[in-house]
Formats: C-alpha cells, sequence, structure tokens
C-alpha cells in the first residue's frame, strides 16, 4: 500500500482491476483488447496472406451465374424434318430471318443474306411469308426440298396481290374479311407486349438483387469490422488509463513525502529526495524513448527529409528545436552547417545531447519562449512533442511561437498520424505521457486560426509490406487504416511583412 497525500493506492490491486476487467470482457463474449491486437497482427503478418482470400473466408461468395437466368423473349427453335408456316411466323425480326435459313435451307445465314432480308423485313418492303418463300423456292432450298405447310397457298395469294388492279381489290377483298381475325390478333400483341415489358422488368429486379447481396454482405461485413475495431479502440483507452494509474502509484512512491509504507520494516531505504526523484523519473523516460522511439541511425535518417524545407525557405540560422530530446535534429543540423539550439526538460537526454555537442537550454519549451525578443527566430520545430501538451497549453506555445518568429519563419510540427488505426488506436499509448492524438486536419486548422499562413500537412513514414495496395476499393481501404503513414507533419510560416 502506498500514500499520496490523503489517498491510497495499491499496485497490486490495480493490477488485479486490470486482469479482472479483461476476464469479464472475455467472460461476456467480448474481445480483449490484447487478443484483438494479436490477432490482427498474426493476421496481417502471415507471408500467405492475401485480402481477397480473406474476404472470400470471412463473406460467403455467390455465384452469381446460378442467380441470373437468361431471358428469353422468343420460344426456343427446335430444328425438325418438316414445318408448318406457323412454326416458323411466330419468331420476329433478326430470330425470324436466322430460323428461317435453320429451318429451310439448314444453315445459319450468311451475313450478306442476314442484313437484306432484315432491311426488307424492316422497311416493309416484304414480310415474313415472302421471305419464307425466297428461301424455300430458291434453287439452295429446292435442294434441301423442307415440307412446309401451308406456305404455297399463302405465298401464291401474295403474288397474285401483285396483279394490276385486280390484285389491289383482290387484297382489298382479303382484308375486308380478315378484318375480324386482325382485330384479334391486335389485341393479343398488345397483352403480348405487355407481357414481355413485365418479364423483362422481373429479370432486371432479379439480376439487381443478385448483384446486391454480395455488395451488401460485404458492406455488412465491413461495418461489423468498423465496430469492432471501435470496440479495439475503447478497451484500449480503458486499459491505457488504468496503465497511468500504476505507473503513477508507482512514480508516486518517491513523493510520499518520507512517510513509510504501511507495509515497510526497520531496513527499508529512506526516501528519494525532490530532485532524486526527477532525475529517475528523467532517466525512465530516456531509456522508455530508446526502446520505443527507435535507434539513433534510423531517428537521424527520418529527419533528414526536412533539410530540403529549411533551404528552400532560405534559413540557416535561428533555429529552436523544442523537446530536442537527445539531440539528433541539433546534430544533423550541425552537420549541415545551420545554427541551431535545442531546448529540453530531461536532464537525461540533455546530457545526450550535449555529448553531440549540441547547444541545448536546461527549460520548459513555452517558459523558454517567454523569454526570447520578438521577431528573433527563423524556425521553430517540434518532434513529437505537441501530443503531450493539453489544448490551451498548445495554444499557448503556437502563441509564443508566432511572436518569436521572424516574419516568413517557418514553424515545423511532427506528431503521430491517428488516420493509421494500429497507430491511433495502439501505439500512441504505449507512451504515458501522451494527451491524445492530434487529427491532421485538425492541428493545420488550429496552426491557421492562430495566424500562420502556406501550411500544408506531409505524410510521413508508411508502413511497408502491405497485401492490400494494389487491391481493389475495399482492400485500398484496408491499406488505408493499417498501412498509412505513421507520423505527419504540419509546416506553416509566420506572415512576412507587409
Amino acid at each position: 500500500m502506498i500514500e499520496t497525500g490523503n489517498s491510497e493506492i495499491n499496485i497490486e490491486a490495480l493490477k488485479d482491476r486490470i486482469r479482472l476487467a479483461v476476464q469479464r470482457r472475455e467472460a461476456e463474449g467480448q474481445v480483449s483488447f490484447a487478443r484483438a491486437s494479436a490477432e490482427l497482427f498474426d493476421l496481417l503478418s502471415r507471408e500467405d496472406f492475401s485480402p481477397e482470400r480473406w474476404l472470400e473466408d470471412s463473406m460467403p461468395v455467390t455465384d452469381l451465374s446460378s442467380l441470373v437466368t437468361d431471358l428469353a423473349l422468343q420460344p426456343e427453335f427446335v430444328p425438325q424434318e418438316s414445318y408448318h408456316v406457323n412454326d416458323l411466323l411466330k419468331y420476329h425480326d433478326h430470330q425470324f430471318v436466322w430460323n428461317g435459313y435453320r429451318a429451310l435451307l439448314k444453315r445459319e445465314p450468311d451475313e450478306e443474306g442476314l442484313s437484306r432480308h432484315l432491311a426488307e423485313l424492316r422497311s416493309g418492303r416484304a414480310n415474313k411469308i415472302d421471305i419464307l418463300a425466297r428461301l424455300r423456292y430458291s434453287i439452295e432450298g429446292r435442294r434441301q426440298d423442307v415440307p412446309i405447310e401451308g406456305l404455297r397457298f399463302t405465298s401464291m395469294m401474295r403474288r397474285a396481290y401483285r396483279l394490276p388492279v385486280i390484285g389491289y381489290l383482290f387484297e382489298w377483298v382479303v382484308a375486308v374479311a380478315r378484318l375480324p381475325s386482325l382485330i384479334h390478333g391486335q389485341r393479343q400483341h398488345e397483352t403480348y407486349v405487355i407481357a414481355q415489358q413485365e418479364r423483362i422488368a422481373e429479370q432486371i429486379n432479379e439480376t439487381q438483387r443478385a448483384l446486391m447481396a454480395p455488395l451488401r454482405a460485404q458492406s455488412e461485413l465491413f461495418e461489423s469490422l468498423k465496430n469492432a475495431i471501435s470496440e479495439v479502440a475503447k478497451e484500449q483507452r480503458q486499459l491505457a488509463r488504468l496503465q497511468h494509474q500504476e505507473i503513477a502509484a508507482v512514480m508516486s512512491k518517491h513523493a510520499a513525502n518520507g512517510k513509510p509504507s504501511t507495509a515497510g520494516t526497520e531496513d527499508q531505504p529512506p526516501p528519494l529526495s525532490t530532485e532524486d526523484q526527477q532525475q529517475e523519473i528523467d532517466e525512465l523516460y530516456a531509456s522508455f524513448q530508446a526502446r520505443f522511439r527507435g535507434d539513433h541511425p534510423a531517428t537521424r535518417e527520418n529527419l533528414r527529409a526536412y533539410l530540403p524545407v529549411l533551404d528552400e525557405a532560405g534559413i540557416d540560422a535561428d533555429i529552436l528545436d523544442l523537446g530536442c530530446g537527445g539531440g539528433e535534429w541539433l546534430e544533423i543540423l550541425q552537420e549541415a552547417g545551420l545554427k541551431a539550439r535545442g531546448v529540453e526538460s530531461n536532464r537525461t537526454l540533455i546530457d545526450e545531447a550535449r555529448r553531440r555537442n549540441a547547444i541545448v537550454i536546461e527549460a520548459d519549451a513555452a517558459r523558454y519562449l517567454r523569454t526570447l525578443p520578438e521577431d528573433s527566430l527563423g524556425a521553430i520545430t517540434a518532434f513529437h512533442f505537441v501530443e503531450h501538451l493539453e489544448l490551451k497549453e498548445l495554444i499557448a506555445l503556437l502563441k509564443e511561437a508566432r511572436r518569436t518568429l521572424k516574419p516568413g519563419g517557418l514553424l515545423i510540427l511532427e506528431t503521430p498520424n491517428p488516420k493509421n488505426l494500429v497507430v491511433g488506436a495502439c501505439n500512441f499509448y504505449s507512451d504515458p505521457t501522451h494527451q491524445r492524438p492530434m487529427f491532421p486536419e485538425s492541428l493545420q486548422f488550429v496552426v491557421e486560426h492562430l495566424g500562420f499562413e502556406r501550411s500544408s500537412i506531409r505524410y510521413l513514414h508508411p508502413v511497408a509490406g502491405s497485401p492490400f495496395v494494389d487491391g481493389d476499393e475495399a482492400a485500398r481501404a484496408l491499406h488505408s487504416w493499417f498501412f498509412s503513414p505513421t507520423d505527419y507533419a504540419v509546416i506553416a510560416a509566420k506572415p512576412p511583412l507587409r
């Protein structure tokens, strides 16, 4: 048991609370953050992982050909040894000519014949009887000699119609006699057309339903994935708060105003002084940063990308790096011949930076800026610094940055990118001193609102090995969520004198 002021925190009890929280969620059927993260990274890191196969395994793929049937508006043609003329008159347009060739000439039509007969049929210069008679009584048709009942009589009547005067009167008499039959046929045609339209509409509806079913299932899958990620992030934040309490309890052990633990013994060491306690915290955070921020060469390589930014702006002096850490950026600037200094409050990191011959002021960054004269700095840089600040502290810092920068001076702020879900929902909270992720456009808005101009967002350090980069739209969404750049920088300038 550790006493901190009027409250007591039991570290073992905190650990038990964390374990019980995870066990309770698993007992309720909910996936814990640790297990979900492990399963997710195990999936993405597998060499044989394919987003397409993952989607197929996660969602049953429907064979659309089994759902969508071909729409046939005319009956299927069945070749026979003989025909009645009505067997072929029930077909229309292209299919009529095609089936006439197959029935009477026993072959498919040549392109020239098909085009010629279709043109005559569609223009009204010939009707179906004329086309069938030409085919049946052509040289090739006589050679095939396919019996077709009713064609000869109908064909003779068609020839009679062509006789001068008499043919016209004969056709008129026949037309009057057939008028009731024609009216009946017209009604049948109207009913047939309406029925065909209904069949087409139903076929379109069935096709649409068949096509939308997999898309709807895929949408539901990604909605479930989004909800799962949201639950993972929520669980992670809860565990992070418990982690912060546990770390605070450990730190408070050295700030208990000399009070011994209730479980203490006579040989317990005396409490640390405030200065010794701060030194221990500084050493702890320096070791933490060395492990989680990467090695020194990797950090230097990432920071070199900003040298062209300064060169393009013509800035070679009066550069101040806020929270300069171990001095990697200052070392790069010194090697490039640029004059710069840093400000840092962690004594262990200050010693490390000074071993690199960097000029470092031991102070709080915001307080140090307030001591500087107006328009005195060429550039202010801050790498992985603003995420440690509350919003009101960030605003106060940016106001001082604008005051102390020279007209046209640059502001460069690099911070973790929460658009990468692994960073925003997981890795960001590995540092217990982080406050909250800053959305790129939100940080850019704050910078612009406080009077900076020509602001831009530069995304940095993309994750390699994405299996989604060349996939479809769904795969590209997964690439953006899990393999997008892990950091970004907002770069802006103080307005020049006008």
